[in-house]
């Protein structure tokens, strides 16, 4: 069993990383990484936060010239200590995407997506993903390249 503050500190850690993926985050996605935090989603490996931050920065850069939008939904979160200073997180993860001005018209969620975390608690108290494994179940036709089979 967790305590409350460790379990809103986890939840606030995977929110501040959708928020991130769908471009209305206050941090850099790197930063919710420990230095050599890894995060795969789906076909696409990243390790380290040099890898991570060049790729959401390609992600944004891309998404702002085609018009592309995303909203990511979390539900099922589920956290397990394995010790005082790690936690083992299974959530999944909802995806709706789509090109153009709001509001962009939508039919199926074009990801779902079981994610599977590891969280340690730093020497300076924060709680940052030491990886983050996307596994994309179910995808339509307007999922990232990397969600789709390579």
């Amino acid at each position: 069993m967790i305590s409350h503050e460790i379990y809103l500190f986890s939840l606030q850690l995977n929110q501040a990383y959708w928020a991130c993926a769908d471009g209305t985050a206050d941090k850099a996605v790197q930063q919710l990484f420990v230095p050599s935090g890894r995060l795969q989603l789906g076909s696409l490996e990243l390790a380290g936060r040099d890898q991570i931050e060049r790729f959401f920065k390609e992600r944004s850069l891309a998404n702002h010239e085609s018009g592309r939008i995303t909203r990511h939904f979390s539900s099922g979160f589920t956290p397990v200590a394995e010790s005082s200073q790690r936690l083992r997180v299974k959530s999944l993860a909802v995806v709706f995407a789509g090109t153009g001005a709001l509001p962009v018209p939508s039919d199926a969620p074009s990801t779902i997506a079981d994610v599977e975390d590891v969280l340690v608690l730093t020497s300076t108290g924060d709680w940052l993903f030491e990886s983050r494994v996307i596994t994309p179940v179910f995808v339509g036709a307007s999922a990232a390249k990397f969600a789709q089979r390579s």
